[in-house]
């Protein structure tokens, strides 16, 4: 069970190093009709991140 719940740590720490550098992208500039669809689009990514801190946290503190 140990493996797995490291196995399970390491994933968390990739997807949320992986969405962070999705955010950076995503707050370059970019053309004018595009601007709406990226903010939206960084709305969701912070709001994943958050979901996977949260779930570290939890796998962590057990």
């Amino acid at each position: 069970m140990n493996e797995i719940k490291r196995a399970r740590i390491e994933a968390l720490k990739h997807s949320i190093e992986i969405t962070e550098q999705r955010i950076e992208e995503t707050k370059k500039p970019c053309l004018a009709r595009y601007r709406y669809i990226r903010s939206a689009e960084r709305d969701l990514l912070r709001k994943k991140l958050k979901g996977y801190q949260r779930e570290l946290k939890e796998l962590e503190d057990e």
